[in-house]
């Protein structure tokens, strides 16, 4: 499962470099770029509560594969295209694929629990948040280190087969990957996201994090400014996102052995080092103290998010969970995609180092949001309302015991006036 999602988001990262390659050689606009990665990221949220419904009402792994396999021919359909030279229709094709790759995620995410024993969800989910940023590192250097080799198209294929090498992998795997039946069945697109803002603890979650993706967004629009201003070139660019994303494969994994009543820290703790670590990269004048901050705040960061996975899945029923994470992500990477926009306008006000200030800043004012759950996290009662249909079950069986309590006190009126007569 691991292997396969890493492969997954290899395979995007590596198409969406291809992508931006393409249309920004062709046009020299980074309009153009910026309403590509919009639409990309737009559909994706868009297209979130069906992805997670997906995951929830069939069987997660044949969720992957469908997915993988769709995504891949999407991406290869890129191939031809950027030899004829056809930008738009490649844009359109990424936006399909994108949609497609959106189930893979939640499907991985919602099967990891019933895969594993609770003793062993920290060592599974810090396995599959640590392939998942190895995804997301190697494939966009992966992408541009090939581009200059085969060109696009040949990254977009390359790309194409990575997708059907996860969808592979995923499928010859054995057990149960079928959500558990619920007695009120699949339920609807959006019980996701009324789960996410049902349970307090999982609303706190969310907003703190689309908060401190309000300042991611222009935060990766700076990173090629920033490295513009120290003179470092393409490599420099590269190596910023290489620590951020290296940082992450080894915070993920240090992950393994996070303990119960470390996971609430940990979340905090995890946007405390995005603060911390955008703040060295604002205030250093000279360049590889950048590499230091970047690689502090992607490593606990993602140790934090093996932590918030572990209390999300606990939190969440099992016929609910890809649905949750397809929510989560949606907010939060739709939190990212909007605040693409403030990117241009902020470096030019601030200037680069002054953008990951500002960053470091709305990370900080997250971690107060979560303040709370270092008090304690009460755990859900045994029987969890998760759905609307749920909630309104009590309610029904209310209105039924008053009316026939009702019925009763007339007919013990009226039998009581009868005896009389």
């Amino acid at each position: 499962m691991a292997a396969g999602l890493g492969l997954a988001f290899a395979g995007r990262g590596a198409a969406m470099t291809a992508l931006i390659w393409v249309l920004y050689a062709s046009s020299g606009s980074a309009w153009l770029v910026s309403g590509a990665m919009l639409a990309t990221f737009g559909v994706s949220t868009a297209t979130s509560p069906f992805t997670g419904h997906a995951g929830d009402r069939h069987d997660r792994r044949r969720v992957v594969v469908v997915s993988a396999i769709f995504t891949a021919l999407a991406l290869a359909v890129c191939a031809p295209l950027a030899l004829a030279g056809l930008t738009i229709p490649i844009v359109i094709a990424i936006v399909v694929a994108s949609a497609t790759h959106g189930a893979i995620s939640p499907a991985i995410q919602g099967a990891v629990p019933a895969l594993v024993e609770d003793e062993q969800r920290s060592a599974a989910n810090s396995l599959v948040n640590a392939a998942k940023s190895g995804g997301f590192m190697l494939g966009p250097g992966l992408g541009g280190a090939l581009l200059a080799v085969i060109g696009p198209a040949g990254v977009f294929l390359g790309s194409a087969l990575m997708l059907a090498a996860a969808a592979i992998l995923v499928g010859r795997l054995d057990g149960e990957f079928r959500a558990a039946p619920h007695e009120d069945g699949p339920g609807g697109h959006m019980d996701g996201f009324r789960r996410l803002m049902s349970d307090g603890w999982l609303r706190l979650l969310t907003l703190a994090w689309a908060l401190v993706m309000v300042g991611v967004g222009p935060v990766i629009v700076a990173e090629v400014v920033l490295a513009r201003h120290f003179a470092v070139g393409s490599l420099g660019y590269g190596l910023i996102a290489v620590f951020w994303d290296g940082g992450g494969v080894i915070g993920a994994l240090a992950g393994r052995r996070i303990s119960r009543r470390l996971e609430q820290p940990a979340v905090v703790g995890g946007c405390v080092a995005i603060a911390f670590g955008f703040a060295v990269v604002g205030l250093t004048p000279i360049f590889w103290p950048v590499l230091v901050g970047m690689f502090i705040s992607g490593s606990f960061d993602a140790f934090g998010v093996v932590a918030a996975q572990n209390i999300i899945q606990r939190r969440t029923p099992d016929h609910l969970r890809s649905r949750v994470s397809a929510a989560l992500d949606a907010v939060v990477l739709g939190t990212m995609a909007l605040s693409f926009a403030l990117g241009a306008p902020l470096v030019e006000l601030l200037g680069p180092q002054g953008v990951y200030l500002a960053a470091g800043a709305v990370a900080a004012l997250g971690a107060l949001l979560l303040l709370p759950m270092l008090v304690g996290m009460p755990d859900l009662p045994p029987r969890v309302r998760a759905t609307r249909r749920r909630i309104e079950r009590p309610v029904r069986t209310m209105a039924r015991n008053l009316s026939y309590g009702r019925r009763r006190v007339v007919e013990r009126v009226r039998r009581k006036a009868t005896d009389r007569v």
